[in-house]
């Protein structure tokens, strides 16, 4: 869920008559592959479809006659990208930045950390993004990691349009982008590398800051936003270790 106000990112939240687990009436924005509306059998379970560009087997040669291979080949198609890549779970975060002296952001759900030495994070956005004109434009970003009370604001920033920020407490970082003050954690980063992604590009940024905001995640009593198969939501809980 690289979500953008208007031509941007591509937040794809699975539409509903009512509230689901992250929110009233989902928006609807471009996908990206790792937003996925995801439904449909397990691979493994009775009728379902794999999806593999060559099915091959262990040996390299197609495998069509394994009866623990079931389902329909199918190439890779956007459809087909967005169900299974949708069964990925992932962390939300909202990526702001400064455009001509306002505040613009957007929900990215496609946000990871890079290296630890440098401190680098990455994430992507649409190659007509308006945040990542933005960001080009005046060199630096914030990414502030949302907590489960905040489905309202990642959904506010997938909306078409420009985002307000209005009735949102935030912290104007030290080269000018908000951080939303509600969430978990934030970092902030200057542009360090661009590169191409296909219908996206990847953007890569240096951490010049960060830190938690709610100290409840310091304990662990906080949970983050999560995305999963098309909808906004929460962990469960902690496997065992």
């Amino acid at each position: 869920m690289t979500s953008e106000p208007g031509p941007g990112g591509g937040l794809f939240l699975r539409r509903s008559g009512s509230a689901g687990a992250g929110g009233a009436g989902s928006a609807e924005a471009p996908a990206t592959a790792g937003a996925a509306d995801a439904a449909g059998a397990a691979a493994g379970a009775p009728g379902a479809t794999v999806t593999g560009a060559s099915g091959e087997g262990a040996g390299g040669a197609p495998d069509r006659e394994n009866p623990h291979f079931p389902g329909e080949i199918v190439p890779p198609e956007p459809a087909a990208m967005r169900r299974v890549c949708g069964h990925f779970a992932t962390g939300v975060t909202v990526v702001t930045s400064v455009a001509d002296g306002s505040w613009i952001g957007a929900t990215v759900n496609s946000f990871s950390s890079v290296s630890l030495e440098p401190p680098w994070v990455l994430f992507c956005l649409r190659l007509d993004s308006r945040l990542l004109t933005a960001i080009r434009s005046c060199g630096h970003f914030a990414v502030s990691i949302l907590a489960t009370e905040q489905a309202g604001v990642a959904t506010r920033f997938a909306a078409p349009g420009l985002p307000s920020f209005d009735g949102l407490d935030c912290l104007t970082g030290a080269a000018g982008s908000p951080i939303l003050r509600d969430s978990l954690g934030y970092l902030e980063c200057k542009l360090a590398e661009e590169y191409p992604g296909g219908d996206h590009r990847i953007v890569v940024g240096a951490v010049t800051a960060l830190g938690v905001l709610d100290e409840r995640a310091v304990g662990g009593d906080a949970g983050p936003l999560t995305f999963y198969r098309g909808r906004l939501a929460r962990l469960d809980k902690e496997c065992e270790r």
